[in-house]
C-alpha cells in the first residue's frame, strides 16, 4: 500500500521525466559535437585546399624557374641581378673611354633609389644614377663610347640624356676634344632576394 497522497504513478513519472532530461541533454550534447566536428571538417577542407594549391602553384613556379633560368643567369652574368656593381662600373667607363680614345670621363654616382617602371608598378628594381662628363673629337664619339660601356658587361643602364656643347669655335687640332658631352644615365639593378644562392 503506497504512502498517503502519492500516487502509484510518481515514481515511473519522474523516472520518466529525468530519463527525458538526459536525453535532452545528450542530444543537446551530441549536436554541438557534431557542430564541432562540421567545423572542424571544414577547417580541415579549408587547409587541404590550400595545401593543394600551394602545390600546384609550387609546381607552376618550378616550370617557370625552369624556363627562365638561362635569361636570368644570362641577367646575373651581366651584373643585373644582384647590389650595385659600382666598382665594375667605374672600371667600364675607364676601359670604355680608352678603348675609344677619348679625352678622359669623369663622373658622380648618385644615391640608390627605386626604378619604377608604369608596366611594372610592384617592381623590386632599383636605380643608381650617375653623371658622365666626357670631351669628344666628335659627335661618333658618343655612341662609340656608349656601345663599348655596354659590351662591358658591367650592368645595365638607361642614358636618360645627353646634352653637347661645343668647346670652341674653330675645329679642334692636334689632339684637343671639340666637344664635351653631359649625360646622365642610371645603372638598373634586380636586388637578389634574401637567402638567394648567388
Amino acid at each position: 500500500m503506497s504512502a498517503a497522497g502519492s500516487s502509484p504513478y510518481t515514481a515511473p513519472a519522474l523516472l520518466l521525466a529525468m530519463v527525458t532530461v538526459a536525453v535532452g541533454t545528450l542530444g543537446w550534447y551530441s549536436d554541438r559535437i557534431a557542430d564541432g566536428g562540421r567545423v572542424a571538417a571544414a577547417q580541415t577542407q579549408r587547409a587541404l585546399d590550400e595545401a593543394r594549391l600551394r602545390f600546384l602553384r609550387s609546381g607552376e613556379e618550378r616550370d617557370l624557374l625552369t624556363r627562365y633560368a638561362p635569361e636570368y643567369r644570362a641577367l646575373d652574368g651581366h651584373g643585373f641581378i644582384g647590389s650595385e656593381q659600382r666598382v665594375n662600373w667605374i672600371d667600364s667607363l675607364r676601359v670604355a673611354s680608352e678603348a675609344t680614345r677619348l679625352y678622359g670621363v669623369q663622373y658622380q654616382i648618385g644615391v640608390q633609389a627605386p626604378y619604377r617602371l608604369p608596366e611594372l608598378p610592384q617592381s623590386t628594381l632599383v636605380q643608381s644614377p650617375m653623371s658622365i662628363d666626357l670631351r669628344l673629337a666628335h659627335e661618333g664619339d658618343l655612341m662609340r663610347f656608349l656601345r663599348t660601356l655596354a659590351g662591358q658587361r658591367a650592368g645595365v643602364f638607361v642614358l636618360n640624356e645627353c646634352t653637347l656643347e661645343r668647346l670652341s669655335a674653330e675645329p679642334g687640332g692636334g689632339g684637343q676634344p671639340n666637344l664635351r658631352a653631359d649625360c646622365e644615365l642610371s645603372w638598373i639593378s634586380a636586388p637578389r632576394p634574401p637567402g638567394a644562392d648567388r
